[in-house]
């Protein structure tokens, strides 16, 4: 993880808010100070793979290990007596102890369990342009953000200038960003085959003039710059979701959805990739426990007790909390542009930090509540690929 440092906090015109000193935050209920940053993911996959022993000599992904499959998809299952029976779109069929169902928002697995419920998404009311822009040493960008005090950037709107922008050096030179709008009218939710997407669309030239160039003409000049500098093919719109019933099962039988899967919400918390790890932590856990007779559970019932009351209580919780921020921080209604103007500016960081790290916390609390220990050589792993970038273990 790359730590924060230094939170810079402007206006749409540059003007700073404030500034936060990230490691020296110590927040109220915590003993020791915490440290506060990005994850590349492309590095996350990768760690995981080096822990399985998927990768070979040259760090490709090996293609001769019967634990991984990938361009592969669910298509259904059957829950058969001391086993789960997967469906592929190949037309195999594998039999395991488990499905633990990965595969995003726009899950095949969810479909398939949900199906003769309503489990419509529900549009957020913001939508979002994803890039990253690469810094050229030497240019007018690279110049303009050698005057600000940090790379680690937050920008606020008004109402004649509404919106949210965000803002971190992920690599050297190599600065990831999103800028969020309002829009009441919500964009396509498809699905794609590149995880980089996020189920949005690739801009053409035309709809980066539209859409972004016209609409920050009069923002700052970094902010301009890092938004004019990747080329359309490198910028994704998309817009926020969640689902409209957050009552429906995670489990059914033995299987169990996981992260977005479960739980898809706005990224105005943060807090996506933590509850994803958070589940498959605890599922582990309990089905590890089950296999190995360390308890009486039965890997129903360790899947049961993975979707238990308190974990979607805690989750249900901080989907809300991202609904409304997501309002507050791209409203386009003066009285919430200057309440979030005078929370930033006045409020001590670690309040809002604190806030933010709710779900952080509601993730700890579930893992403490049952943690065990488990042995991950006792599972074999199948992980099949989707058409959203999803993957099912």
């Amino acid at each position: 993880m790359a730590p924060y440092e230094i939170m810079y906090i402007s206006d749409m015109k540059g003007k700073q808010i404030a500034l936060w000193d990230m490691p020296s935050l110590k927040l109220k209920k915590d003993s020791e100070r915490l440290s506060f940053g990005t994850a590349n993911r492309a590095r996350l996959q990768h760690t995981l793979l080096d822990a399985l022993n998927l990768k070979d000599v040259n760090g490709d992904i090996k293609n001769d290990d019967d634990r991984l499959r990938c361009s592969t998809s669910v298509v259904g299952y059957q829950n058969l007596d001391g086993l789960v029976r997967v469906e592929l779109n190949d037309g195999t069929k594998v039999d395991a102890l488990a499905l633990l169902a990965c595969d995003g928002i726009h899950s095949a697995v969810r479909k398939h369990m949900h199906k003769d419920v309503d489990d419509s998404l529900n549009y957020c009311g913001q939508e979002c342009w994803w890039g990253k822009t690469t810094v050229k040493p030497g240019s007018e960008l690279s110049e303009e953000l050698k005057r600000l005090p940090s790379t680690s950037m937050v920008t606020i709107g008004t109402n004649e200038m509404p919106g949210a922008f965000f803002s971190d050096e992920v690599a050297p030179n190599e600065h990831a960003w999103g800028y969020v709008l309002a829009n009441k009218t919500p964009p396509n939710a498809n699905a794609t085959n590149d995880l980089t997407r996020r189920g949005g669309s690739v801009l053409t030239a035309e709809e980066k003039k539209r859409e972004i160039d016209e609409v920050i003409a009069d923002r700052s000049k970094v902010l301009q710059l890092m938004l004019q500098e990747p080329s359309a093919d490198e910028i994704t719109r998309a817009g926020f979701f969640d689902r409209k019933n957050l009552d429906l099962s995670y489990i059914h039988g033995r299987v169990a959805l996981l992260g977005d899967a479960a739980h898809p919400q706005s990224p105005m918390m943060g807090q996506g990739a933590n509850m994803a790890i958070a589940d498959g932590y605890v599922a582990a856990s309990r089905l590890s426990a089950a296999l190995k007779g360390t308890n009486d559970s039965t890997v129903e019932q360790a899947l049961l007790d993975y979707d238990c009351k308190l974990r979607r209580k805690e989750n249900n919780i901080v989907i809300k909390k991202a609904r409304k921020y997501g309002n507050w921080a791209a409203s386009k209604s003066r009285f919430p542009c200057f309440c979030m103007k005078m929370m930033f500016k006045y409020m001590p960081p670690s309040m809002l930090v604190s806030e933010m790290m709710s779900g952080d916390k509601s993730n700890k609390k579930d893992v403490a509540s049952r943690h065990l220990k488990w042995d991950a050589s006792i599972f074999g792993i199948l992980r099949v690929d989707d058409d959203d970038g999803g993957a099912y273990t």
